[in-house]
């Protein structure tokens, strides 16, 4: 009697899994009880990546050699940001200060990070501190940053030992300090030079026009002008004095631009940036020679004297060898990175200034000389008397004015050198005591842990995603989206007395197999096939166990072995073959005749019988329905063992004939990949009632350990129970 039709369950998968969406969406559900599970089975994994991981941080943290760090910090830029004369950044009346001062208020703290990075800087500290390295090796000891929307620069320094790390920090920053002090009093000194040269020529011309106005004054007793003459010589006299102003500020602006183009002339273009340095491979051939060296001397010495010409020469030439490569350096220079000079781009764009100072003064006179020229007109036609007064009088203003600015900017060029050394300076100095120690065991120790703890959920995970066999419910569940009748642990060996509390266990898991057959659809299936992707996945086992089980429950059961191909429920029965289902097919025996009993209540057997030619003929004919008929009407239950469903389709053909078929799928060997093409192709042909997934071999976990299970077990025996 055939079933109904499937159970509420796979009928509401159906539909999902014939259009192939419920696996994929139960695999993207992400369950942290399964990532722990995970965990727990690749926990020796996990463990082993962690302990390598975090015994080769101590090992390199234990035998990196130890270096000491220091930090000097600076502030660049202008002291003072008020616009106060008398101090750096102040507006200077000479131009090339001007220019000098305003360059310097703009420039960025990574310029002064460059500058300060520069070999003349490196090898004044070198030669200072009397320290055996090259400047460009010194510079890669050295890390210089600015300390982010701040105008202060943190100077590291990295040595093998905190006080040599602490001087080159202060060191750098000192002479780094002394240079930009030079750099600005050099600028100074070429505008005092200047001043000093014109400052006797100015004083020499005021007193001679205030000599010839006093005379002439005297001699003509003229002391003062009429009033409406007063505005015009006031123009005049202020035009004068405007032209030789802006005369002498481009003679000072032509004077700058020379002191800039002659220290133009001796600044380079660029500076080296970085350098990055490589093994020296002479050293490498010369360490060769030496161990060639050193392994024939051994040799020659296990044959000869010491005295042997043989033993001398390797001698002498293994010390040779050990003296060249001592002297070998062990690094070289591998590739040297140039960039603009900073400096040299200052300097150009003072130069620049000087050349725009010039220019404009050039500019400036031309337009003075022609409001003179305009104004004469009017002079001309004052009294002969008065426009010597007026000229006399314009003379000695224009010069007293001249020699004024001349003062003013001298006094203003001897403030700015003597205070120039504020543009740049030290806010803290290394100490010592401060120095951090690199590596640091306990630092490391701690990310290493976290670092190995990450590896290991990795290791992990990759582990999962590549290995992707069953090995719990949950795995059946997610990945192929049936029900699992029941779940079947694994036996190491039949009378193994550490398997003694897992056999009561199995007993009770055929039981429930029983049972959720029985409530599997609305009519339970009388004919059940069972079947699995792979040959040794234990479907016989669980066949023959399962009919054992309703014997047991008081069932008739007929158990048929229907793999023709590799027969075995006669083995587990200990039963002999020679007569059987495929004697039954082909004419040759009788129901009644091949209907054997087992020696366990309730239970009979249809063996496979003599080996069949054509296995799937058999099976596809009208005598196998008319045996399957037979036994329903004589038996309660009818269990067929069915073949395996990889490259045959046995299978496939005996589940179209039964009201349900049950796929046995191994733990630990079966894989999703297998399981998922053995579903693939029942669904493929016809329409096979799935009843749902058993799990055999499934590893019992010690925590299910329970007498109650094991005292009602030992009254109940299933002798087919088997690791299979």
């Amino acid at each position: 009697m055939l079933a109904n039709g499937p159970g509420p369950l796979a009928r509401r998968l159906a539909p999902a899994l014939a259009a192939g969406e419920l696996v994929p969406e139960m695999e993207r559900t992400l369950d942290p009880g399964a990532i722990w599970r995970a965990i727990v089975r690749r926990r020796r994994l996990a463990a082993l990546v962690f302990a390598i991981f975090l015994g080769l941080v101590i090992i390199l943290t234990l035998v990196a050699p130890r270096v000491y760090t220091t930090q000097t910090k600076m502030i660049v830029g202008s002291a003072n940001s008020d616009g106060s004369s008398g101090g750096p950044g102040a507006a200077s009346t000479l131009p090339v200060l001007n220019a000098l001062f305003g360059s310097s208020s703009v420039q960025t703290s990574e310029t002064y990070a460059e500058l300060i990075q520069q070999l003349p800087v490196a090898e004044k500290v070198a030669h200072d501190l009397r320290l055996d390295i090259s400047p460009e090796k010194l510079l890669l000891k050295v890390k210089v940053r600015p300390v982010v929307d701040t105008a202060i620069l943190a100077i590291d320094a990295s040595w093998k030992d905190p006080k040599t790390s602490a001087a080159i920090a202060n060191s750098f920053a000192a002479v780094f300090v002394e240079r930009e002090r030079q750099l600005v009093t050099r600028q100074a000194d070429g505008a005092i030079r200047f001043l000093q040269e014109q400052l006797p020529t100015a004083e020499g011309r005021m007193s001679a026009a205030q000599n010839a106005l006093a005379a002439y004054q005297q001699r003509t007793k003229i002391v003062d002008l009429p009033a409406q003459t007063t505005g015009l010589i006031a123009s005049q006299a202020a035009l004068e004095a405007r032209s030789q102003a802006v005369e002498l500020e481009g003679r000072q602006a032509a004077a700058s631009l020379q002191t800039i183009s002659a220290e133009l002339a001796t600044t380079p273009r660029t500076v080296i940036g970085q350098q990055s340095v490589a093994a020296n491979p002479v050293s490498a051939t010369l360490a060769t020679a030496v161990e060639t060296l050193q392994a024939q001397l051994t040799a020659a010495r296990a044959q000869y004297t010491e005295d042997y010409p043989t033993v001398i020469q390797l001698r002498s030439q293994l010390a040779q060898a050990k003296r060249q490569l001592a002297a070998a350096p062990t690094q070289v220079l591998a590739a040297t990175n140039t960039v603009p000079n900073p400096l040299y781009e200052q300097l150009a764009q003072q130069r620049a200034q000087s050349t725009a100072a010039v220019a404009a003064s050039r500019a400036q006179l031309a337009t003075l000389a022609r409001q003179r020229s305009d104004a004469k007109p009017a002079l001309d036609r004052l009294p002969e008397q008065a426009r010597r007064i007026t000229d006399l009088q314009r003379d000695a203003r224009a010069a007293q004015d001249v020699y004024d600015a001349l003062q003013r900017k001298y006094q203003d060029a001897t403030i700015s050198k003597t205070t120039a050394i504020g543009d740049v300076s030290i806010t803290q100095i290394a100490d010592p005591e401060s120095a951090t120690k690199t590596p640091n065991f306990v630092l490391n120790l701690v990310l290493g842990s976290v670092v190995g703890l990450v590896l290991a959920l990795v290791g992990v995970f990759i582990a999962e995603y590549v290995d992707d066999r069953f090995r719990s419910e949950e795995d059946v569940k997610l990945r192929l989206g049936m029900p699992v009748l029941a779940t079947i642990p694994q036996l190491t060996t039949t009378d193994a007395a550490d398997d003694a509390w897992v056999r009561p266990l199995s007993v009770e898991a055929f039981y429930q197999l029983v049972a959720a057959l029985r409530y599997s659809s609305h009519e339970p299936p009388r004919t059940i096939a069972f079947t699995s992707p792979d040959q040794g996945d234990g479907k016989s086992t669980i066949a023959v166990n399962t009919a054992l089980s309703m014997g047991l429950m008081k069932a008739r059961v007929l158990v048929i072995d229907a793999d023709l191909r590799r027969p075995s429920v006669h083995t587990k029965l200990g039963l002999s073959n020679d007569e059987g289902l495929s004697d039954l097919l082909v004419g040759l025996a009788r129901f009644p005749d091949v209907v054997r009993p087992t020696g366990h209540p309730g239970v009979s057997v249809i063996t496979s019988g003599r080996t069949a030619p054509n296995p799937v003929a058999l099976l596809q004919g009208e005598g196998f329905d008319r045996l399957l008929k037979n036994a329903a009407e004589q038996f309660d239950y009818v269990v067929v063992d069915g073949p395996a469903l990889r490259s045959i389709v046995d299978g496939i053909v005996l589940g179209n004939k039964v009201d349900g078929t049950v796929v046995v799928v191994s733990a630990e060997r079966s894989d999703t990949r297998s399981v998922r093409a053995a579903l693939a192709r029942l669904r493929s042909v016809g329409s096979i009632n799935l009843l749902g997934v058993v799990l055999n071999g499934i590893k019992p976990d010690a925590r299910e350990r329970n007498d109650y299970y094991l005292g009602a077990g030992q009254s109940i025996t299933l002798p087919a129970i088997s690791a299979d």
